[in-house]
């Protein structure tokens, strides 16, 4: 041991809070950050269905205005119009499945997700949402999410996943990529 380890041992001693040093923080911080997180996915009921699904034609709107593919005046009609088309018995609207997203340690919900499962012999799902709440995103709950749904889709004998995303998503791109999702085509748009 060195005399600036026992210096630093010392000023922790008298400190009497090693914690409190920069470095012993940064890695505590850097261990819970890298820690791996669990959540489970529990049917949304009506009262939260409804919230989620206004809040998602909102978002949805949002996000066709940000890339150019609506005018911002028309944006949550169309949105409210394709959520309609998509729901039409809302919550209990067959082959759609809505999970809330909880932690399995905290118990708080930290997002959301929408998969629906086509109707015959080919058990092909499509995500249509994943949702992680402001304040829980870059924690890895997008990936537990994913793979939360992933293990309920094969108990239900789902033969592939699909989903989209939006190209500026470049996080959402890098996750789903690195649990094997693979671009099977790719919509272009050029303004003119």
């Amino acid at each position: 041991v060195g005399p600036s380890t026992r210096c630093q041992r010392k000023r922790w001693s008298e400190n009497g809070d090693p914690f409190s040093h920069p470095l012993i923080y940064f890695l505590i911080v850097l261990r819970k950050v890298s820690s791996v997180v669990e959540v489970r996915l529990v049917p949304l009921n009506k009262k939260e269905f409804e919230a989620t699904r206004a809040a998602g034609v909102k978002r949805y709107a949002d996000e066709n205005v940000k890339v150019g593919y609506w005018r911002p005046g028309e944006a949550l009609r169309r949105s409210e119009t394709v959520h309609a088309n998509l729901l039409p018995d809302g919550l209990r609207t067959e082959g759609h499945h809505f999970y809330k997203a909880v932690d399995v340690e905290t118990e708080k919900r930290v997002g959301h997700i929408w998969l629906k499962v086509e109707s015959g012999d080919d058990r092909k799902g499509f995500i249509y949402d994943v949702y992680i709440a402001e304040g829980e995103r870059g924690k890895g709950y997008g990936r537990a999410m994913m793979l939360a749904l992933e293990a309920k889709a094969k108990r239900m004998k789902i033969d592939s996943l699909g989903l989209h995303v939006f190209a500026y998503n470049e996080i959402a791109q890098h996750l789903y990529s690195s649990l094997g999702y693979e671009v099977k085509s790719m919509n272009m748009m050029k303004g003119l």
